[in-house]
C-alpha cells in the first residue's frame, strides 16, 4: 500500500508518518519570514520587477543627488532620468532573462549572480553612455550623474541579488518556500532518492505525500492498481496541485497504465526525469533543474481560471443584488404554503469529485438527502404548488449564486447531482467521472441543447455527458457568455421543467 513520509530536506525519507498539507503550511510559516509565502516559481519574476524598480530608482536618485548635493540646485526635471532608467532597466531584465538568470535554481547560485549582474549592468549602463553621448544630451545628464547612476545601481542590483540568493538558498535548506502541493507516485528507489529541495528544482512543488509502487507484475499487479486508487482518493479529497511520476523512461506500458488511471484528475501530471536521463544532465548542468515532461494538463490554465472566476464573482454578486426582493417573495410564499425551511440543502460533488452542499428554494414536501433520491417526475406529488412554479421558472435555483460566491460553483458548467446519482452513474457510465474536471454550474452546455431535468432513460444521462464533456474540452470565455445568453432562451421555452 500508499506510505506517507514525513519533507526532510536533503535527505531520502526514512520514516513513516502521516503528513497533511496543512503541517506543510504551518512550518513553511514558522521557519522562513520572506520566502513562506512567495511560490518557488514565482521567485524569478519577483527578482525582475525588484530589479526593474531599483535601476529606475537609481536613475531618479542620481539626477536629484547630483543637482542638490553637488551643484546645490533647485530638484532637476525627473523625466529624463525616468525615462533613462526605463531603457537601462529593460534591457538588463531582458538581457537576465534571455540567459535563464532569473530562474529560481540560478538564483541561489551567489556565483552566477556577480557575473551575471556585473556583465548584463556593464553592456546596458554602456549602451545608455553611448545613446547619450550620441544624442548630445549633455545639459540633462552630467558626467556626475552618469557615474553616480552606474555605481548606485550595480551597488543596488549586486546587493539585492546577493540578500536574495543566501536568503533563498536558506529557504531551501530548511524546506520552508512555497510550492504546488503535489504527491509522488513511483518505483520505491526512484522515489526514495527524491528530496524536498530537487522537487523543487525539478517540478516547483512541494511534496505532501509519496506512493511506492511494486513492479505491476505477477501478483504484484493488482496491489499497484491499488496503490494508484489510493493515490486518486487521496488527491480527490485534498487540495493537491499536481501529481509527479517517478518511473524508468523506458517502461512505457506502465507509464502509460498510470497516466490512463490519472485522467480521471483535472490537475497536471509531470514525469520526473529518471536516472539515466539525470545522466546525461550531469554534462550539461543548465539543464539539470527544473525538467519536467507535462504527460497531462489541466482544462483551464491559471489565467483562463482567474477569468472565469472573475466572471463568476462580478455576475453573481450583481444578480444577488438584483433579486433581493424575488428572493424575500419566493422566501414568504414557500413559507405560505408549508411548513419547513425555506431553503433545501443537499450533498453534491463538484470539482474533482468533492462533495459540497448545495443551495435551493424547497420546492417539495420532502427533504431527501440519502443514499436513494428518486428523481422528480413530471407531476410528481412531492413538488409543492409554489414550488410546481420555482421549477418550472428555474427560480428554485437561484440561491446557488452563493454557492458560486464560495467557490463551489460556477455560472457555467456541467451541472451538480446528487451524491446517490453520481455513484450509480459512474458504475454505468465510462466517462462520467470526467465531468468533474470543471467546477458545477447553475447552467450548462447540456442544459441550453435541451438536456434538462429528468433522464428516465440511461441514453438520456449519456447525452447529456456527451454534452458537459464537449463544453470541458472546448471552454472558453466566449462559449460562457454564449451559454448565459442561451439559457435565458431556453427558460422562456420552458422545455422539461417541472
Amino acid at each position: 500500500m500508499g506510505k506517507e513520509f514525513p519533507v526532510a530536506e536533503g535527505t531520502p525519507f526514512p520514516g513513516v508518518q502521516t503528513l497533511t498539507h496543512i503541517d506543510l503550511r504551518q512550518d513553511r510559516a514558522r521557519t522562513s519570514r520572506f520566502f513562506g509565502w512567495i511560490h518557488y516559481k514565482a521567485i524569478g519574476r519577483l527578482t525582475g520587477t525588484l530589479d526593474y524598480v531599483l535601476i529606475v530608482t537609481a536613475s531618479i536618485v542620481a539626477g536629484i543627488g547630483y543637482h542638490s548635493l553637488v551643484l546645490h540646485g533647485d530638484v532637476p526635471n525627473l523625466m529624463p532620468y525616468v525615462a533613462a532608467g526605463n531603457i537601462v532597466a529593460a534591457l538588463f531584465v531582458l538581457g537576465s532573462t534571455s540567459r535563464g538568470n532569473y530562474s529560481p535554481s540560478a538564483i541561489v547560485s551567489a556565483r552566477r549572480q556577480v557575473r551575471s549582474v556585473t556583465l548584463f549592468w556593464s553592456l546596458a549602463f554602456l549602451s545608455l553612455a553611448l545613446f547619450l553621448f550620441l544624442a548630445k544630451s549633455g545639459p540633462d545628464f552630467s558626467r556626475g550623474t552618469i557615474v553616480i547612476f552606474g555605481l548606485l545601481g550595480f551597488v543596488l542590483l549586486l546587493g539585492s541579488h546577493l540578500w536574495i540568493s543566501t536568503t533563498l538558498k536558506k529557504a531551501l535548506a530548511e524546506g520552508a518556500i512555497a510550492g504546488d502541493l503535489a504527491i509522488t507516485i513511483g518505483d520505491r528507489d526512484a522515489v526514495m532518492a527524491l528530496s524536498q529541495t530537487s522537487i523543487l528544482h525539478k517540478a516547483g512543488a512541494r511534496e505532501i505525500r509519496r506512493y511506492l509502487l511494486p513492479p505491476f507484475n505477477g501478483s504484484d499487479y493488482r496491489e499497484g492498481l491499488r496503490v494508484i486508487e489510493e493515490a486518486i482518493h487521496f488527491t480527490r479529497s485534498h487540495s493537491v496541485d499536481c501529481v509527479l511520476l517517478a518511473l524508468q523512461w523506458n517502461d512505457e506500458r506502465r507509464r502509460n497504465l498510470i497516466c490512463e488511471r490519472l485522467q480521471i484528475l483535472p490537475i497536471p501530471v509531470l514525469l520526473l526525469p529518471d536516472q539515466h536521463v539525470q545522466s546525461i544532465f550531469a554534462r550539461t548542468p543548465q539543464l539539470a533543474r527544473e525538467f519536467t515532461v507535462a504527460l497531462q494538463r489541466p482544462p483551464l490554465s491559471s489565467g483562463e481560471l482567474a477569468l472565469k472566476r472573475a466572471l463568476d464573482l462580478i455576475l453573481a454578486s450583481a444578480l444577488l443584488i438584483a433579486l433581493a426582493p424575488l428572493f424575500l417573495a419566493v422566501a414568504l410564499l414557500i413559507k405560505l404554503e408549508s411548513a419547513g425551511p425555506v431553503i433545501f440543502s443537499q450533498r453534491r460533488k463538484g470539482f474533482n469529485g468533492r462533495e459540497f452542499t448545495i443551495f435551493k428554494f424547497r420546492t417539495m414536501n420532502v427533504l431527501e438527502d440519502g443514499h436513494v433520491i428518486p428523481q422528480t417526475r413530471k407531476n410528481d406529488p412531492r413538488v409543492t404548488r409554489v414550488g410546481r412554479v420555482l421549477r418550472a421558472t428555474s427560480i428554485d435555483e437561484l440561491p446557488q449564486l452563493l454557492n458560486v460566491l464560495y467557490g463551489h460553483m460556477s455560472l457555467v458548467g456541467p451541472r451538480p447531482h446528487a451524491v446517490a446519482h453520481d455513484d450509480g452513474y459512474i458504475k454505468v457510465i465510462a466517462k462520467y467521472a470526467f465531468r468533474q474536471h470543471m467546477k458545477p454550474g447553475l447552467t450548462g452546455w447540456a442544459q441550453v441543447n435541451g438536456f434538462r431535468g429528468e433522464t428516465a432513460q440511461l441514453e438520456l444521462m449519456e447525452k447529456r455527458v456527451d454534452c458537459d464533456l464537449w463544453y470541458v474540452k472546448n471552454w472558453s470565455f466566449w462559449l460562457d457568455l454564449r451559454i448565459l445568453v442561451l439559457t435565458w432562451v431556453e427558460l422562456l421555452r420552458g422545455r422539461n421543467a417541472y
